[in-house]
C-alpha cells in the first residue's frame, strides 16, 4: 500500500512491553473513598477526580482533586455539593467535564442537576429537560455527534433503560428502535475507532440480574454485539477508552458473589483477556478511574475490594495489533463472502482473506483507507449503485484500491507492513468489492463487511 509509506502519525514509538499495573506511592493522596467520578481535564492536562462516599461512617464527598502523576486537592475544594454514584466524561467540544445527577445533596438524595467544570471551578447549567434523578447511570462522550450519551441507571424505586443525549443546552430523550434491557452500574464509554458508545454487563436491582451482554450505539440505535471471550457477567468495573492503542479497557468488578481482579481489551468484535500478572489492585469495584492520554495512562483511584481504598494504580496495556469487522456486507450467490486477517504487525506480513467467493468469481477489488467517515469529501457508507450495486455500501475510504484475482472461492491480500515505529497503532481500513468478468464486460457482485485493523508490535 503506497500510502503507508509516506502517512505521517505523530504518535511516539512504544516499546514491545508486557500489560501490566503499578502500584503509585505519591506523597499526598485523597482520602479512602468509593463510587465518585473521574475524567480527563485535557484544557490543563489532568485527571481529575470528583465525589464519592467515605468509608463507615459514610460521608458525601464534596472534594474535586486532579492527577498528572501528583495529586492535587483544587480549590475550591468541590463543586457546590457533594455526589456519588454519578459519572463524568468530557466535552471535546469545549474541553469541559459534565456531570449528571448521581447522590446529592445528602448522601440518601437523588438529583437530576447538570454540572459542568470549567477547567477551574463547577458550574450549574440550568437545561429546560433532564433525565429523571438517578444515580449509577451510564455516561459517554459521542465525539462524532458531540453529545453526551446517558443510558439506565437507578432511581428511588426501578432501575432503568433509557437513552438520553445532552448537546450543552438541553438533555434530549430517545426513542430507539432497539434498547438494552434496564441496567446500573455498567461499563460504558465511547470507542472513538468504533465511532460508537460500547456498553457491558452491569445489574438489574428489579430482577436480581447480573449481566454480561455488550451492546454498541451509534446514535442510530442499539445493537447488540455477540462478542467472543466476553467477560463473565459482572457490575462495577473500571473502563475507559485508550486513545492511544484504540481500544476499551476493563477491569475488576463484581458479579454478586465474587470480586473480579481480571483485565480485558473489546476491539468491536471480541473481549480479550490480558495477562497482567498477580500485580494488581484488589480494591477492583467501584473504583474512581481515568484515562490519561498525555501520559498514556489507565489511572484507578480508590474504590471498594472488602475494605476501602485510597491507592493510585496504573495500567499501561502493550501494541498487540487486531482486526475487526464491522457493517453489513453485500451477499453474492454464495452467500456472505468473509473478510478475515492476520495479526497486522509492524515489519511482518499482513494478510487480507476473503472467502466463500463463488468458485468462478474472477477477482475482488481490495480497497484500502484511513477513514471510514468520509472519502474525498464524500460522507460514508457510499451507495455503489453507479457500479451496479445499488443498496450495497462502501463502507470504508478507498484511497487505494488493489485488484486481487480470486481462485476457488478465495481471494488473498498482502500487504508488507514496514517496520516503522511511527507507524505504531495506525488504523487502516479495508473492505473487498467483488467482481467477475463477463464475455468483454466487467460485473461487480458484492461486498464483504467493512475490516478495521490497528498495526501492533
Amino acid at each position: 500500500m503506497r500510502s503507508i509509506l509516506t502517512f505521517t502519525v505523530t504518535a511516539a514509538f512504544a516499546a514491545a512491553l508486557p500489560a501490566q499495573w503499578a502500584l503509585l506511592t505519591p506523597t499526598t493522596s485523597p482520602s479512602q473513598r468509593r463510587s465518585g467520578a473521574a475524567a480527563f481535564d485535557a484544557a490543563n492536562n489532568r485527571l481529575i477526580v470528583y465525589g464519592g462516599v467515605s468509608p463507615t461512617p459514610s460521608v458525601i464527598l464534596p472534594e474535586t482533586w486532579s492527577f498528572n502523576g501528583t495529586w492535587t486537592l483544587l480549590s475550591p475544594p468541590g463543586g457546590t455539593v457533594g455526589r456519588w454514584g454519578h459519572s463524568l466524561v468530557r466535552n471535546t467540544t469545549n474541553n469541559r467535564l459534565v456531570t449528571f445527577g448521581g447522590r446529592a445533596p445528602t448522601i440518601n438524595g437523588y438529583a437530576s442537576d447538570t454540572y459542568e467544570w470549567t477547567g477551574s471551578a463547577w458550574a450549574t447549567i440550568p437545561t429546560p429537560t433532564a433525565p429523571s434523578a438517578r444515580h449509577l447511570y451510564g455516561l459517554s462522550f459521542d465525539q462524532t455527534r458531540q453529545v453526551v450519551v446517558l443510558f439506565g441507571g437507578r432511581t428511588a424505586n426501578a432501575t432503568l433503560n433509557d437513552t438520553w443525549e445532552y448537546n450543552g443546552i438541553t438533555w434530549t430523550p430517545r426513542t430507539l428502535p432497539t434498547t438494552p434491557p434496564p441496567r446500573e452500574e455498567m461499563a460504558m464509554v465511547y470507542d472513538v475507532g468504533l465511532h460508537a458508545t460500547v456498553l457491558f454487563g452491569g445489574f438489574d436491582r428489579s430482577t436480581n440480574t447480573v449481566l454480561g451482554d455488550t451492546w454498541t450505539y451509534d446514535g442510530t440505535d442499539w445493537v447488540e454485539v455477540l462478542a467472543t471471550s466476553s467477560p463473565s457477567a459482572r457490575y462495577r468495573t473500571a473502563t475507559i477508552y485508550d486513545s492511544f492503542r484504540q481500544r476499551v479497557v476493563l477491569f475488576g468488578g463484581f458479579d454478586g458473589t465474587n470480586i473480579a481482579h481480571d483485565t480485558f481489551q473489546f476491539t468491536g468484535e471480541t473481549w480479550n483477556a490480558v495477562s497482567t500478572g498477580s500485580n494488581v489492585p484488589q480494591a477492583a469495584t467501584e473504583t474512581l478511574h481515568g484515562y490519561d492520554p498525555v501520559r498514556r495512562k489507565f489511572v484507578l483511584f480508590g474504590g471498594y475490594g472488602g475494605t476501602f481504598s485510597n491507592q493510585t494504580w496504573e495500567f499501561t496495556g502493550s501494541s498487540t495489533g487486531f482486526f475487526s469487522t464491522f457493517g453489513t456486507p453485500c451477499e453474492t450467490a454464495a452467500g456472505e463472502a468473509t473478510l478475515t486477517s492476520t495479526t497486522p504487525t509492524l515489519g511482518q506480513s499482513w494478510n487480507l482473506t476473503i472467502n466463500n467467493l463463488p468458485v468462478d468469481l474472477e477477482f475482488a477489488l481490495v480497497t484500502l483507507g484511513f477513514s471510514n467517515q468520509t472519502w474525498n469529501s464524500l460522507p460514508l457508507p457510499f451507495d455503489l449503485a453507479p457500479i451496479g450495486l445499488p443498496g450495497c455500501n462502501l463502507l470504508v475510504a478507498a484511497d487505494v484500491i488493489n485488484v486481487v484475482l480470486a481462485s476457488g472461492g478465495t481471494a488473498v491480500h498482502n500487504l508488507a507492513v514496514p517496520n516503522q515505529p511511527s507507524l505504531l497503532n495506525l488504523t487502516i481500513f479495508a473492505q473487498g468489492v467483488l467482481g467477475d468478468i463477463i464475455g468483454t464486460e466487467f460485473a461487480f457482485v458484492g461486498t464483504t463487511k467493512g475490516g478495521r485493523a490497528v498495526l501492533g508490535n
